[in-house]
């Protein structure tokens, strides 16, 4: 059977099991759990995969609501699905990710049909905790996606892009410590911590005019002194910091260390900085994957392109270990943006249950080709 006979059968698969993806999807939706909280998605997808004939992981790595689901033939391409589930505070499913589980779940329940013709193998990845930054860090950095040719999903949005340009994040904070007096009686016993707080803040908006285009440095005061008439002996100042290149992040990390160093130099008090979260990397890139992918968009009627740049996602992380994708898929028919009632709203509406499984069909049908010919792996890996 060639390439579209298979295709034929794969768009096939994903219509007849639409009502067991559109069904995962509603469970996700109206069970919205946060990061590292997504038990109920975890046991919901784990036993639909194990159903499906899939050998599951569960607790992936020793972490809890993380999972690994393989089906597997012979010696050929391994595909990597990556499904995320948790959900945002307050505002449930704003995001998407009910979606993202549903369409990887279903691409690799479509595409593992054709392991009968095909020798390869058909992973999915549950990776919990995107909103956080923490699982696809966690994962990456124990080498779990390394022997993998690709790793895919697709993000829902309200618009679509098949090169979105997601950049490095991360944040720090800043404890510095000094010592406390009486601010009228006894001023020149303290060393003010809310002066290094001033400073750094101060530091940092001197730092920006010399800071590439793109970059972004924002944060918040999280202590500053207690009491009007006593020099504060404590300060906390937490910073993100966001660059398009992995360098240059590392780069405007150490000027704002800098920075805050200057500051407790200047006041005296004592300084210590740590990660308050994962480092998320930019993601690379890589045009060869992408172009397998955007050959099926127009075959779906998908054409509602633009450009997105300056988002931040764990799935940079993978993508430094092997050749990964994360396109935007447009699933409303309005502009609601993502992480608003309106978008969350619009993916359950039957324009983004349509797309949806468009999504399926698109995820599938880049792994198929690529299991028909596996020789277009070689300008993949160049590229990374």
């Amino acid at each position: 059977m060639g390439f579209e006979s298979q295709k034929e059968r794969v768009c096939k698969l994903a219509d007849e099991n639409r009502e067991k993806i559109v069904s995962m999807a509603q469970y996700l939706f109206d069970n919205p759990e946060i990061a590292l909280e997504e038990v109920k998605a975890c046991a919901y997808i784990t036993d639909f995969l194990r159903k499906e004939g899939f050998e599951v992981e569960e607790k992936f790595e020793g972490m809890e609501t993380a999972f690994k689901a393989v089906k597997k033939n012979g010696d050929g391409p391994r595909i990597a699905f990556l499904a995320e589930y948790d959900a945002l505070p307050g505002c449930g499913h704003a995001c998407g990710h009910h979606m993202i589980a549903s369409m990887s779940v279903g691409a690799a329940l479509a595409l593992a049909e054709v392991l009968d013709t095909y020798p390869g193998e058909i992973a999915i990845f549950g990776t919990p905790a995107e909103e956080t930054g923490e699982g696809k860090v966690y994962l990456a950095d124990r080498g779990v996606f390394k022997g993998y040719d690709v790793a895919m999903m697709l993000h829902p949005n309200a618009r679509t892009t098949i090169y979105p340009k997601m950049i490095a994040i991360g944040g720090m904070d800043f404890n510095f410590t000094g010592k406390a007096s009486h601010a009228g009686t006894y001023p020149y016993d303290g060393v003010n911590a809310l002066d290094a707080v001033v400073l750094l803040y101060n530091n940092v908006n001197a730092l920006r005019q010399q800071l590439k285009d793109g970059t972004r440095i924002h944060g918040i005061i999280l202590e500053a002194g207690k009491a009007a008439n006593v020099i504060p002996d404590k300060g906390v100042v937490r910073l993100e910091f966001r660059a398009k290149e992995q360098d240059y992040f590392e780069e405007v990390v150490q000027k704002v260390v800098n920075c805050a160093k200057a500051a407790a130099l200047a006041t005296g008090c004592e300084l210590e900085y740590d990660w308050f979260e994962p480092v998320c990397k930019g993601l690379k890139s890589n045009r060869a994957l992408e172009e397998v992918m955007e050959e099926f968009f127009p075959q779906f009627g998908v054409d509602d392109f633009i450009l997105i740049d300056g988002g931040s996602s764990d799935i940079g992380n993978v993508s430094w270990e092997v050749p990964t994708i994360e396109p935007m898929l447009g699933v409303c028919e309005g502009e609601s943006g993502i992480h608003t009632a309106d978008f969350r709203d619009a993916t359950m509406l039957p324009y983004g249950l349509d797309r949806m499984i468009v999504g399926v069909k698109l995820l599938a049908l880049t792994g198929l080709r690529i299991l028909d010919n596996p020789k277009l792996l070689e300008k993949i890996r160049e590229e990374m």
